[in-house]
Protein backbone atom coordinates (compact mmCIF):
# COMPACT_ATOMS: atom_id res chain seq x y z
CA UNK A 1 0.00 0.00 0.00
CA UNK A 2 2.89 2.41 0.73
CA UNK A 3 4.31 2.03 -2.78
CA UNK A 4 0.88 2.63 -4.35
CA UNK A 5 0.49 5.85 -2.36
CA UNK A 6 3.94 7.06 -3.47
CA UNK A 7 3.13 6.34 -7.14
CA UNK A 8 -0.24 8.08 -6.79
CA UNK A 9 1.38 11.18 -5.22
CA UNK A 10 4.01 11.29 -7.99
CA UNK A 11 1.34 10.96 -10.69
CA UNK A 12 -0.82 13.70 -9.17
CA UNK A 13 2.21 15.97 -8.79
CA UNK A 14 3.15 15.53 -12.45
CA UNK A 15 -0.45 16.06 -13.57
CA UNK A 16 -0.71 19.31 -11.62
CA UNK A 17 2.25 20.75 -13.55
CA UNK A 18 0.08 21.30 -16.60
CA UNK A 19 1.21 18.70 -19.12
CA UNK A 20 3.82 19.35 -21.78
CA UNK A 21 6.42 22.07 -21.48
CA UNK A 22 6.24 24.83 -24.08
CA UNK A 23 9.69 26.11 -24.98
CA UNK A 24 10.19 29.88 -25.06
CA UNK A 25 10.09 31.47 -28.51
CA UNK A 26 13.36 31.80 -30.37
CA UNK A 27 14.48 34.04 -33.19
CA UNK A 28 13.80 37.69 -33.85
CA UNK A 29 11.04 39.83 -32.39
CA UNK A 30 7.84 40.28 -34.37
CA UNK A 31 8.23 43.41 -36.52
CA UNK A 32 4.62 44.31 -35.59
CA UNK A 33 6.06 45.94 -32.43
CA UNK A 34 7.60 48.70 -34.59
CA UNK A 35 5.20 51.64 -34.62
CA UNK A 36 3.81 54.48 -32.54
CA UNK A 37 1.31 53.13 -30.02
CA UNK A 38 -1.46 55.16 -28.33
CA UNK A 39 -3.14 54.36 -25.03
CA UNK A 40 -3.65 55.29 -21.40
CA UNK A 41 -0.65 54.78 -19.12
CA UNK A 42 -1.68 53.71 -15.62
CA UNK A 43 0.58 54.04 -12.57
CA UNK A 44 -0.67 52.18 -9.48
CA UNK A 45 1.33 52.46 -6.24
CA UNK A 46 0.63 50.61 -3.00
CA UNK A 47 -0.85 53.05 -0.51
CA UNK A 48 -0.46 56.01 -2.88
CA UNK A 49 -3.32 55.36 -5.30
CA UNK A 50 -3.59 55.17 -9.07
CA UNK A 51 -2.89 57.83 -11.67
CA UNK A 52 -3.96 57.52 -15.31
CA UNK A 53 -2.28 59.48 -18.10
CA UNK A 54 -4.98 59.16 -20.81
CA UNK A 55 -3.24 60.47 -23.94
CA UNK A 56 0.04 58.58 -23.85
CA UNK A 57 2.14 57.45 -26.80
CA UNK A 58 4.95 54.94 -27.06
CA UNK A 59 7.24 54.67 -30.08
CA UNK A 60 8.98 51.33 -30.60
CA UNK A 61 11.66 50.34 -33.10
CA UNK A 62 12.75 46.73 -33.68
CA UNK A 63 16.06 45.24 -34.78
CA UNK A 64 16.48 41.47 -34.58
CA UNK A 65 15.77 40.34 -31.03
CA UNK A 66 15.82 43.89 -29.58
CA UNK A 67 13.23 46.62 -29.32
CA UNK A 68 14.07 50.18 -28.38
CA UNK A 69 11.64 52.56 -26.72
CA UNK A 70 11.44 55.27 -24.08
CA UNK A 71 10.64 54.97 -20.38
CA UNK A 72 8.26 57.85 -19.68
CA UNK A 73 8.62 60.40 -16.89
CA UNK A 74 6.18 63.05 -15.67
CA UNK A 75 9.07 65.54 -15.53
CA UNK A 76 11.72 65.42 -18.25
CA UNK A 77 11.84 63.28 -21.33
CA UNK A 78 12.63 59.89 -19.79
CA UNK A 79 15.30 57.65 -21.26
CA UNK A 80 15.72 55.24 -24.14
CA UNK A 81 15.98 51.54 -23.23
CA UNK A 82 16.46 48.31 -25.14
CA UNK A 83 14.37 45.25 -24.32
CA UNK A 84 15.25 41.82 -25.67
CA UNK A 85 13.15 38.82 -26.54
CA UNK A 86 11.76 36.74 -29.37
CA UNK A 87 8.47 36.44 -31.18
CA UNK A 88 5.79 38.45 -29.41
CA UNK A 89 7.51 39.14 -26.05
CA UNK A 90 10.43 41.30 -24.94
CA UNK A 91 11.65 42.29 -21.47
CA UNK A 92 13.83 44.99 -19.92
CA UNK A 93 15.21 45.07 -16.38
CA UNK A 94 17.37 47.75 -14.86
CA UNK A 95 17.03 50.94 -12.88
CA UNK A 96 16.15 54.39 -14.17
CA UNK A 97 14.98 57.19 -11.87
CA UNK A 98 12.89 60.01 -13.31
CA UNK A 99 13.58 63.61 -12.27
CA UNK A 100 11.77 64.76 -9.12
CA UNK A 101 8.11 65.75 -9.56
CA UNK A 102 7.42 68.49 -7.00
CA UNK A 103 3.80 68.61 -5.83
CA UNK A 104 1.89 70.22 -2.97
CA UNK A 105 1.63 66.81 -1.28
CA UNK A 106 5.43 66.52 -1.25
CA UNK A 107 7.41 69.77 -1.63
CA UNK A 108 10.72 67.87 -1.85
CA UNK A 109 9.32 65.93 -4.81
CA UNK A 110 8.32 62.41 -5.81
CA UNK A 111 10.80 60.24 -7.71
CA UNK A 112 9.65 57.25 -9.75
CA UNK A 113 12.27 54.57 -10.48
CA UNK A 114 11.57 52.12 -13.33
CA UNK A 115 12.87 48.58 -12.64
CA UNK A 116 11.29 46.28 -15.26
CA UNK A 117 9.06 46.20 -18.33
CA UNK A 118 7.47 43.40 -20.34
CA UNK A 119 6.28 44.16 -23.86
CA UNK A 120 3.74 41.77 -25.40
CA UNK A 121 2.37 41.95 -28.93
CA UNK A 122 -1.09 40.39 -28.74
CA UNK A 123 -2.65 38.18 -31.42
CA UNK A 124 -5.27 40.88 -32.13
CA UNK A 125 -2.56 43.41 -33.05
CA UNK A 126 -2.62 45.37 -29.78
CA UNK A 127 0.27 45.95 -27.40
CA UNK A 128 0.40 45.28 -23.66
CA UNK A 129 3.21 46.79 -21.61
CA UNK A 130 3.44 45.99 -17.92
CA UNK A 131 6.12 47.16 -15.55
CA UNK A 132 7.34 47.60 -12.01
CA UNK A 133 9.06 50.34 -10.10
CA UNK A 134 9.11 52.32 -6.88
CA UNK A 135 7.81 55.75 -5.91
CA UNK A 136 9.82 57.67 -3.29
CA UNK A 137 9.28 61.03 -1.65
CA UNK A 138 8.72 62.75 1.68
CA UNK A 139 10.09 59.79 3.63
CA UNK A 140 7.93 57.20 1.85
CA UNK A 141 8.92 54.48 -0.63
CA UNK A 142 6.25 52.26 -2.16
CA UNK A 143 6.08 49.57 -4.84
CA UNK A 144 4.29 50.43 -8.07
CA UNK A 145 3.09 48.80 -11.26
CA UNK A 146 2.57 50.39 -14.65
CA UNK A 147 0.36 49.25 -17.48
CA UNK A 148 -0.10 50.49 -21.03
CA UNK A 149 -2.58 48.90 -23.44
CA UNK A 150 -1.55 50.22 -26.86
CA UNK A 151 -3.45 50.42 -30.11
Amino acid sequence: MGRFAAVLVAALTMASCGGTDTPPPTGPLDTGFAKIWNGALTLACTGAGTTVYPASTLEITVSGSSLTTRLACVVGSGTSVTATGAGSTATWTGSFSCPSDVQASCPSGWVFTHTSRTYTLNANGTLTVSGTGTLSGCGITTDCTTSFPGT
